[in-house]
């Protein structure tokens, strides 16, 4: 992932002049983040223009200042210990740079996908319940089904619903009268009735 968003970072860039040590130290600092992907590459790249610019403005204001400082105190060119120091100071603009441009983006990306999978949840919950055959007034009454239960522990509560709608209309026609019976088996029904029924003495 550095290659890439090193490749695309100088493509972008190229006019701005930088040196492709910095690109590829700022690659690799966006890498090192772990928010890039293949998906959000490009607009990542994009939103680094303001940053690079300001990067090379400071960069040849640094330059710049230096040498007006060595001209008028004819010093010696700085030693390694300031050239490292310079270095860790453009290191951490940049990384200060990436993570106030990543952090806002990574928050939307993760909602994004936070609402893709609660869609993608309750599609699975809605069409297995349909394929076990639950009724719709039922669905709309809602699943108590909480957001750490997978696939398995989703089905089998379902199923679970579905079996006692089963025993609950099974339970149903065993206790009342059919609404339409034969007539002989009307009558059965009704001597049995009334055959139940206390003596009045």
């Amino acid at each position: 992932m550095k290659e890439k968003i090193f490749e695309s970072l100088k493509r972008e860039y190229s006019n701005l002049g930088l040196a492709d040590e910095i690109l590829q130290g700022h690659a690799e600092s966006l890498a090192a983040t772990g928010f890039v992907t293949d998906e959000n590459l490009n607009v990542v790249v994009s939103s680094q223009k303001t940053f690079l610019s300001s990067l090379q403005s400071g960069i040849d204001k640094r330059v710049t200042d230096a040498v007006n400082k060595a001209r008028e105190k004819k010093e010696e060119p700085a030693k390694g210990g300031e050239q490292d120091k310079n270095a860790t100071d453009i290191q951490k603009m940049i990384s200060d740079a990436i993570e106030s441009k990543l952090t806002p983006l990574q928050q939307k990306l993760n909602a994004y996908e936070a609402k893709e999978q609660q869609a993608s949840r309750a599609t699975l919950i809605s069409n297995k319940a349909k394929e076990l055959g639950i009724p719709e007034w039922r669905q709309k009454e809602g699943f108590a089904i909480t957001d750490d239960m997978d696939d398995a522990a989703i089905n089998s509560y379902l199923s679970s619903v579905k079996q006692n709608i089963v025993t609950n209309q099974l339970e149903g026609k065993e206790t009342a009268f059919p609404l339409s019976t034969p007539e002989a088996q009307g009558k059965e029904l009704a001597k049995q009735w009334a055959e139940s029924l206390p003596d009045a003495n």
